[in-house]
């Protein structure tokens, strides 16, 4: 698998260039112009703050994180459900990128078969991505985007004809294991009913079934149909009460309050 094509299964950033993490690619240079991709550029007190982005690729394998989604959102923005938040640099713990927030969200590579495999940073001033790229937003007034590709999961071979992963064979970087086929027999001896392959001898009418009539199943089969004996019963009350007509006059005198009590009260109050 070529490393353009690996999916990204960590994302960083560094505080200085020449202290990216061991298996990182760093990001320092943007994708359109090659201009320098410094997160921050800002100096203070004659000290110039840098930061760059890193990212690691690995080949997919059971278990192992991979990067399927970014987002860039303001310092007092909440972080969105299911990402998280490259709040500090990597090697010396400081504050990663100013006035906003880098999040990323990861994934079991068992649980999905597309993954972002490459993050670009554009010159500023351009804002549209590159053929098949996403923009997400602005690191330091330059575009963040990445590119979501397929990858193959260890042990499936993909049929580059349909699409799918092939049931027969499996195959692995080193090795490749033949699959064992089940023994539907055993299956079908425990089912109260006779199963019979599926004959494509046109479209299914309403109400066909897969299995001999003989032994079909239905879902409410033996089941009876009745209603509540409550339904016949003589003692059922089912009488609507009456509810008499009040006139907006009836309404003002049977609930009229003058508040008496209320002022007699306050006026005892120094």
């Amino acid at each position: 698998m070529a490393d353009v094509d690996r999916p990204i299964t960590q994302v960083a950033i560094v505080a200085d260039s020449t202290r990216c993490p061991p298996g990182f690619t760093l990001i320092d240079r943007t994708y359109d112009r090659r201009d320098d991709a410094d997160l921050w550029r800002d100096g203070l007190f004659g000290r110039k703050v840098v930061r760059f982005l890193c990212v690691e690729k690995m080949p997919p394998s059971p278990g192992r994180d991979v990067l399927v989604d970014v987002a860039v959102i303001g310092e007092r923005d909440a972080i969105p459900a299911g990402f998280t938040c490259v709040d500090f640099t990597s090697d010396t713990r400081e504050k990663a990128v100013k006035k906003k927030m880098l999040c990323v969200r990861y994934m079991s590579s068992d649980l999905t078969n597309d993954a972002i495999c490459e993050l670009i940073l554009l010159t500023k001033g351009v804002r549209r991505p590159p053929n098949g790229y996403t923009l997400v937003g602005e690191l330091n007034y330059m575009g963040l985007c990445y590119k979501m590709a397929g990858f193959r999961k260890p042990g499936v071979q993909m049929d580059s004809h349909q699409g799918h992963a092939n049931d027969s064979t499996f195959h692995t970087q080193g090795y490749t294991t033949q699959s064992t086929p089940m023994n539907m027999s055993s299956l079908a001896s425990n089912l109260p009913y006779n199963p019979t392959p599926y004959k494509k001898n046109g479209p299914l009418e309403r109400g066909t079934s897969f299995t001999d009539s003989a032994h079909t199943l239905q879902a409410l089969q033996g089941l009876p149909f009745e209603l509540n004996r409550k339904v016949f019963s003589d003692d059922l009350d089912i009488s609507i009460p009456q509810i008499p007509y009040k006139s907006i006059m009836d309404i003002e005198n049977q609930y009229s309050y003058d508040f008496s009590v209320e002022r007699s009260a306050a006026a005892r109050v120094p």
